[in-house]
């Protein structure tokens, strides 16, 4: 399975769990799929391409919030340091 393809099976277990997922557990599946490429760019591409995939997901979930903030966080960390 590709590593895009993993994250989304990652993802959708997520959502669908009863019981809540650890930040850990939520932190590495986001990364998951970003840390296959190499470039900053790439990285953040990545990271844009998850969020539209999220978007399409459970959005009743209790734990897309969780997802999406961390993708953000993610991204922002990518980013650097805002001047």
């Amino acid at each position: 399975m590709a590593p895009f393809e993993q994250t989304f099976q990652t993802f959708k277990e997520l959502l669908a769990n009863d019981r809540a997922a650890s930040v850990g557990a939520v932190d590495e599946a986001v990364w998951a799929y970003p840390g296959f490429v190499q470039s900053l760019d790439a990285q953040t591409e990545a990271l844009d391409e998850l969020s539209e995939t999220l978007a399409r997901l459970n959005a009743s979930s209790p734990f897309l919030p969780m997802l999406m903030d961390t993708i953000d966080r993610h991204r922002q960390r990518l980013a650097g340091p805002s001047s």
